[in-house]
């Protein structure tokens, strides 16, 4: 399980590398949307599965990252992958979109 912190290594091909105020969630590779279910799919083989439960957990931890950054600075959700994701699923189910 503590292996799957290697996922943290995309955070170097990010320009500045830290940032306090970023949400890792949608920003970088291996915390994509599209990693996300790869990482979903990985539970499903007993080879992975407990790499797939450590990479799922970072994920989580990352999230309740955002949240609590979210509720500290409304600009960073603003401008997060998280918000564009959401105001996107809103628009394709029709519902009422917050600008």
């Amino acid at each position: 399980m503590l292996a799957t912190m290697i996922m943290d290594l995309d955070h170097l091909l990010a320009k500045p590398i830290f940032d306090p105020l970023r949400c890792s969630i949608g920003y970088h590779p291996l915390h994509s949307f599209y990693a996300i279910p790869v990482y979903a799919l990985l539970l499903l083989l007993p080879v992975t599965r407990i790499a797939a439960v450590g990479l799922l957990f970072h994920l989580f931890t990352d999230t309740v990252d955002c949240l609590w950054n979210f509720s500290h600075c409304h600009a960073c959700y603003l401008n997060s992958r998280i918000y564009s994701l959401r105001k996107g699923m809103r628009k394709l189910l029709g519902r009422k979109v917050d600008d």
